[in-house]
């Protein structure tokens, strides 16, 4: 399987200041220079659409513009620019989801039905866990909290950390199985995504490897037995890595993962402007978990993913002028050398980053649409 079946958004510092400040206030030499800020035309008229590169964030201005059926992307930069294509399309996810799981989590312990201090097994977490899977997300987490005892606990808000940071796949099965589907529905309405269908991390990706499980309640009913029966467990690390990865992905995706970029949106930014309401502080505070170091920023909240062929994320920008940015990307049908490109780079990063605080930038891709 592919070294990263989920991933973050990298390096947040730093692509922002790619992009530019939008509304900061330091002085202009402070300010670095937005992406494209070298490139212009005159007033009224539109720059030649570049050349479709995903390794860079112009780049990717040419890569939307020749894929207008594959890419959703929606961006309001919190000053009146906006932009959307296939806004309300369902895409393939990928880890993106799993800011649902971190609202559902954040509400239940507003409510006190969960406590971010209870300690929990690390065979607890474990259980739901695929070995080899995640890019290697897990035992990152581990080293990041310092566990290398399999007798060792973990407390339930540092478990919700690897889900957002590194992205750790067996945590939001967890809290599925843990707080039950209505908690994730109510949590994902509360933020302004109706009809949200939880997914499984794990019983996807047993799908990928044992095509015999062909729908959402088959996937689950696989994670949830994964999780109970050792001997299935055994079994099932045994699958070889399929031959035909990128074909499968996006079917089994479509299983129970899905969503549009306006969904996506409705919720980061909900969590973002305190709109959420109630667990909406503890959800922002995991998403900008890494710190802005940028003038002008007093926080940046994120979450991606990306599996063979899709690569999504969702970034809020919040300014210190009050202003919020939210930007979203769903892309699917990628093909295997742009895909692994796209991974090495982050340029979409740069691409979304440059959408949400550089007007210019902004107006570039809408005239390429």
């Amino acid at each position: 399987m592919p070294n990263r079946i989920g991933t973050t958004l990298a390096a947040t510092s730093v692509v922002i200041a790619l992009a530019g400040c939008g509304q900061s206030t330091p002085p202009e030499s402070d300010i670095p220079a937005p992406v494209g800020a070298d490139a212009s035309a005159p007033a009224g008229e539109c720059m030649p659409t570049p050349a479709a590169d995903v390794s860079t964030a112009e780049g990717w201005i040419g890569y939307l513009a020749e894929n207008p059926d594959t890419v959703a992307i929606t961006v309001d930069d919190g000053n009146g620019g906006t932009f959307e294509q296939r806004p309300d399309e369902r895409q393939p996810l990928a880890s993106a989801v799993k800011v649902v799981h971190l609202a559902a989590y954040a509400r239940a312990v507003a409510a006190g039905e969960l406590s971010p201090d209870e300690r929990v097994p690390l065979a607890d977490w474990e259980r739901w866990h695929l070995p080899d899977t995640d890019g290697g997300a897990h035992p990152r987490a581990l080293e990041r909290l310092g566990v290398n005892d399999p007798e060792d606990t973990v407390t339930l808000d540092e478990m919700v950390s690897a889900m957002i940071q590194e992205s750790d796949n067996a945590v939001p099965d967890y809290l599925r199985d843990r707080l039950g589907d209505d908690a994730l529905r109510e949590a994902a309405a509360q933020g302004g995504w109706d009809d949200f269908t939880p997914p499984t991390m794990l019983g996807n990706t047993l799908a990928l490897l044992d095509p015999t499980l062909d729908d959402s309640s088959a996937v689950w009913d696989a994670a949830r037995r994964y999780a109970s029966d050792p001997a299935y467990r055994a079994e099932a690390v045994q699958h070889p890595a399929p031959e035909d990865l990128f074909a499968r992905v996006d079917r089994v995706q479509r299983f129970d993962n899905t969503g549009s970029a306006a969904e996506l949106t409705a919720l980061h930014r909900a969590i973002a402007d305190g709109s959420f309401g109630a667990g909406g502080d503890l959800a922002r505070t995991h998403l900008e978990w890494q710190p802005s170091t940028v003038p002008g920023f007093e926080g940046v909240g994120f979450k991606g993913g990306s599996l063979p062929g899709i690569l999504t994320d969702a970034v809020t920008f919040r300014r210190d002028d009050d202003t919020i940015a939210t930007t979203v990307m769903l892309a699917s049908g990628m093909s295997d050398s742009d895909y692994a490109e796209a991974l090495q780079s982050f340029a979409h990063q740069e691409m979304l980053a440059a959408a949400a605080n550089d007007p210019d930038f902004l107006e570039r891709i809408r005239c390429a649409m």
